[in-house]
């Protein structure tokens, strides 16, 4: 009876979303193309999905991002979608900034700032990751987007605030059971202070669920949660 409630207790995390607002401002920030910091055009072999926990992204950026983290709520945000190569022995081994940098226009970005809360973003994540797998930028937000309607995010705000890290992996597979996500499909990431910063789900080239090359943050790894503000 206790492991069944205990089971009851985690799909009920994982399933209660967090309630999110997003009003865009009439005028959106205008965008300055990325510098290119190194390029690497290799081939893409699969795909992470970065998806950050804002209230931890807010609880370190403060007001330096007002429209995320003062004029709105957001739970799970998107990072950006990144080509990977199965080759790659670091970072720096995966594509990057396969094509010259080109500022995107506002009427582009403003379309996806309530999944990609900052339009810099958005303008650095098509600079440096989109090019290299994606004809335009359009067709990689659309893709991304895509990739998020597809999914459901949990309230991992539910969690002890220290909690292992495949506690957030569960929480994840349990609120995607039916789109067929396996613990092997995430990956978990933290920052400084073992702060949970994002999770991280792998996609094949047809963007099917495929095992993660890179696993991340250790199951056993205890993690801080930022909760959500209520």
């Amino acid at each position: 009876m206790a492991y069944f409630l205990r089971s009851m207790a985690l799909c009920a995390a994982a399933v209660s979303l967090a309630a999110q607002t997003c009003t865009i401002p009439s005028q959106v920030p205008q965008t300055r193309p990325t510098r290119v910091d190194g390029r690497k055009d290799v081939p893409t072999d699969y795909y992470f999905f970065a998806l950050s926990w804002s209230p931890a992204f807010c609880a370190q950026a403060g007001g330096r991002s007002k429209f995320q983290c003062v004029d709105n709520s957001f739970a799970f945000v998107v990072h950006g979608l990144w080509p990977q190569s199965a080759s790659a022995q670091n970072s720096q081994g995966h594509p990057r900034n396969c094509k010259a940098p080109e500022a995107l226009a506002g009427s582009l970005t403003r379309r996806f700032l309530c999944i990609i809360p900052d339009a810099q973003l958005i303008q650095d994540e098509w600079n440096k990751h989109g090019a290299c797998a994606f004809p335009n930028a359009q067709t990689y937000l659309e893709r991304e987007k895509t990739l998020w309607e597809g999914l459901q995010k949990p309230d991992i705000s539910n969690l002890p605030r220290f909690t292992p890290a495949r506690k957030i992996r569960e929480a994840w597979v349990a609120a995607n059971q039916r789109a067929g996500l396996k613990a092997e499909n995430i990956s978990i990431a933290v920052r400084s202070g073992n702060v949970f910063e994002e999770a991280r789900v792998c996609y094949d080239k047809q963007f099917k669920f495929t095992r993660c090359l890179q696993r991340g943050t250790p199951d056993d790894q205890e993690v801080r949660v930022i909760p959500k503000p209520r």
